[in-house]
């Protein structure tokens, strides 16, 4: 069978009404971080149904399937997280409900409600585009392991990290977060770091008792405005950025008392050409040139968190794959882009899995009180990922 007949037959054997049903089941089981163990019943007993050769729930409550193949083929990993952000002042954040997306200025029928674009239905999709696989009678040559994982939104070791890290490995992986069905190959590495100002209490009627440790940070928050216009800029990355989070006082119980500690949390963004070390470095020195222009400032810094750079290289197998499965369904001969937040794909990219991002969505929509997916985006990301997948893993056999 050619290749055309191929897709034509996997086009066919996808059941967008089952689909679109599955992704409102999805959608109506809240799925916080840590509390994604219903969702993931579902997400498995629907892999079941559709023909995956293996499915388990790990002990972190991972979601795991395989599409075994002959064996003599590059292996693919498709990644997509379960869990969702609070919902805000959302309304109906669990309602599932197709509507009229024009209310949104786009045309079609849209899924609305809290995980929809980020990203509940980007998985439940791509797991149906691997069962239309599957159906259609096409056997591929490597295997597909489906992680649907935990945490991801409060970048929790406990997801894919921990699925790679007791073994679960493959040749290439698929990201499937939200991208305009554009064709991702990286994102900007974060530090979130705590820097603590301090100071000495007093009575609030004698300030000059004391020293504010509010008043001593002021210098270093002007300083990180102007640090803040310094950024670098990468072609494909976009541009290095820090702001401040967070700011918290301490004694804060409402007593007379002048703080002698503040607690700064600055988010910093890095591109290709810096590190952690390199943007911790930087940090410090803004912070020793404030404490060399006053005696009494004292302050102390702690990285929290780092999430890595994701970057793949343009002319990788798996993004050539994926460049060719858009141009062939949609016609469009883009580029590759990148994402503005922080993916599961980096981690993938750090154990040595290039990982592509592709998945249908508009990313703006992520974490807003409007979230939604097109019903016409996830069809077509699911023919894109269908080629993709075929590409890389290969094609042993069709009936």
């Amino acid at each position: 069978m050619s290749n055309e007949n191929v897709f034509a037959a996997i086009d066919s054997a996808l059941d967008i009404d089952r689909m679109v049903a599955a992704c409102q089941e999805v959608v109506r089981t809240p799925s916080l971080s840590f509390e994604e163990g219903a969702v993931a019943q579902i997400y498995a007993r629907h892999l079941k149904d559709l023909g995956f050769d293996t499915v388990e729930i790990d002990p972190n409550g991972n979601v795991i399937g395989v599409l075994s193949g002959e064996g003599n083929g590059p292996s693919l990993m498709v990644n997509g997280h379960i869990d969702h952000v609070p919902t805000g002042d959302m309304k109906d954040p669990f309602s599932g409900e197709l509507v009229d997306a024009g209310r949104w200025g786009e045309v079609g029928t849209a899924i609305y409600g809290r995980g929809t674009c980020d990203m509940k239905c980007n998985v439940m999709a791509s797991a149906y585009a691997l069962g239309s696989i599957r159906k259609a009678g096409v056997r591929l040559r490597g295997d597909v392991v489906l992680v649907a994982d935990v945490g991801e939104e409060v970048d929790s070791p406990l997801g894919v990290p921990s699925v790679i890290a007791r073994g679960v490995r493959t040749d290439f992986g698929l990201n499937t977060e939200s991208s305009r069905g554009q064709v991702h190959i990286g994102h900007r590495g974060k530090i979130d770091v705590e820097i603590t100002v301090y100071g000495r209490t007093s009575h609030a009627s004698e300030p000059g008792n004391g020293i504010n440790a509010v008043f001593e940070a002021a210098p270093f928050l002007a300083e990180l405005q102007n640090y803040a216009t310094r950024m670098k800029d990468d072609d494909v990355l976009g541009p290095a950025t820090v702001t401040l989070i967070s700011m918290k006082s301490a004694p804060d119980n409402g007593t007379a008392v002048v703080p002698d500690r503040c607690v700064i949390r600055v988010d910093r963004r890095y591109v290709r050409g810096e590190t952690t070390e390199s943007c911790e470095r930087e940090l410090r020195e803004i912070l020793d040139g404030v404490a060399r222009a006053s005696s009494s400032f004292k302050y102390d810094l702690d990285v929290i968190t780092h999430y890595p750079l994701m970057w793949v290289e343009p002319d990788n197998p798996v993004v050539l794959a994926a460049l060719r499965g858009r141009e062939s369904v949609t016609g469009q001969k883009n580029g590759v882009a990148s994402w503005r937040f922080g993916v599961n794909g980096t981690f993938m990219c750090a154990a040595g899995i290039p990982t592509v991002g592709l998945g249908p969505g508009n990313e703006k929509w992520a974490h807003t009180p409007d979230e939604h997916i097109l019903v016409d985006d996830l069809v077509e990301a699911c023919r894109i990922w269908t080629r993709t997948i075929a590409d890389v893993c290969g094609v042993a056999s069709s009936s």
